[in-house]
């Protein structure tokens, strides 16, 4: 089954590791370093390695003549049945963004990528930003065990937790009134909300809303991977806030109906 969700219009494209290992960065100026981008993702790819991680399928993308990079790395660590551990990291050569890291999970049965904030590294290209990059990639790959951990309890959470109509409606609207969603995808997320496009199980729970955000989501992920990771993790952060969870873990039962902001 095709894992990836890159770069596929808008001026951007899917490219193999053997042609991101042609593309140049530019000479530095006095301040700013631009790093090659397979030695973005040659460094990442070997701490992991390193780590104890395996990865099961590398996708990359670039973007403005080769000038920006997303990738993603679905490894071969599993959070629950059907999900698994995946990788961002991101890099440009026109100065446009920081060198970029992030974790999150893989939904293979419709292919749906989510990104958590808990686990970000980011870092300037500065003279030694290659390094203290690699340095806090070092770091971050040694708290991904825990990262799965807290991340596979999050979705079961998902999976567990039933919705009323009333507490999804809500949640769907708050998505609105953060901005987090337009009025032209609100609809079709009620609609994938209601019927959903893959099996999710049969009760109404917070998985299957969630997975009706990132499904009608899916198309910003192929024009902008960057919107998308921040979109995904504020929409976390928006469960997070409304379906707040105890000191055990586990999510409250009841939500308040969704007042004016």
């Amino acid at each position: 089954m095709s894992t990836a969700t890159l770069v596929t219009h808008c001026g951007a494209r899917e490219v193999s590791r053997e042609e991101l290992d042609r593309i140049e960065a530019p000479p530095p100026t006095a301040t700013w370093y631009p790093v090659k981008h397979s030695a973005v993702a040659e460094s990442v790819g070997s701490l992991l390695k390193s780590g104890g991680f395996t990865i099961r399928k590398a996708s990359y993308a670039v973007a403005r003549h080769g000038a920006r990079m997303f990738a993603t790395l679905d490894l071969a660590t599993p959070l629950s049945e059907g999900v698994a551990l995946a990788v961002g990291i991101r890099n440009s050569t026109d100065q446009s963004f920081p060198l970029g890291f992030c974790a999150g999970s893989r939904v293979f049965v419709c292919d749906n990528l989510a990104f958590r904030a808990e686990l970000l590294v980011t870092r300037k290209h500065t003279r030694f930003g290659q390094q203290r990059f690699r340095e806090a990639i070092a770091q971050a790959v040694g708290s991904l065990s825990e990262f799965r951990r807290v991340e596979a309890e999050r979705i079961g959470r998902f999976q567990a937790l039933t919705l009323t109509s009333t507490q999804a409606e809500s949640l769907m609207l708050r998505s609105f009134e953060r901005g987090l969603v337009s009025h032209r995808w609100l609809p079709d997320i009620i609609r994938e909300w209601r019927a959903p496009s893959h099996d999710y199980g049969e009760e109404p729970t917070l998985w299957r809303l969630f997975n009706a955000w990132t499904t009608v989501l899916g198309p910003v992920a192929r024009r902008n991977p960057q919107r998308y990771c921040a979109l995904t993790m504020d929409l976390q952060r928006l469960i997070d806030d409304e379906l707040p969870s105890n000191a055990s873990g586990a999510a409250e039962a009841t939500m308040p109906a969704c007042q004016s902001a």
